[in-house]
């Protein structure tokens, strides 16, 4: 059980971790660049309609891209050392091992997918007032429900298989 194999990425694999990189990026590089234009209050939570009805300081939102980010690589790495972060210890057969892989990697990305656009809405809500973003909610869930069919494809997949 000491022994643990890593798998190696395909090209596929290696583009969706560039996708999911660029994204996070890009948030990151968007906060940044927007952060000195914030008001002190800014908003963090938003209604069904996309009208905020939470507000915080304006440090806090350096909390959204740092756990997407964070969550992100963690997904990566349990994705590329499966049998490490496995518990109760086990080996895990190879179709299981794939279906792991993209169904983490497939997460990561619906994160780094997110963070940008959580970060503009907190953004854009803060600075413009009366800001209402009706789009917010069906743009998210329709995010969501595009990746739950991929993710179950490559669950189903494996078991089919197996």
């Amino acid at each position: 059980m000491g022994h643990h194999k890593d798998h190696h990425f395909s090209n596929f694999d290696w583009a969706l971790i560039a996708i999911n990189s660029a994204l996070l990026l890009f948030s990151w590089v968007y906060l940044i660049a927007w952060y000195p234009a914030l008001p002190e209050i800014i908003a963090v939570h938003f209604d069904v309609v996309g009208k905020p009805n939470g507000y915080s300081s304006k440090e806090n939102i350096w909390f959204a891209p740092f756990l997407f980010t964070l969550l992100s690589i963690a997904f990566i790495f349990g994705a590329k050392y499966q049998e490490t972060i496995t518990y109760p210890k086990r080996r895990i057969d190879k179709l299981e091992r794939i279906s792991n892989l993209k169904m983490m990697l497939f997460t990561a990305l619906l994160l780094a997918i997110l963070c940008p656009i959580i970060l503009y809405t907190m953004i854009k809500a803060s600075i413009i007032e009366n800001f209402e973003m009706p789009w917010i909610l069906p743009l998210v869930l329709g995010i969501v429900l595009l990746y739950l069919p991929v993710v179950l494809y490559y669950k189903f997949k494996t078991l089919k298989l197996s």
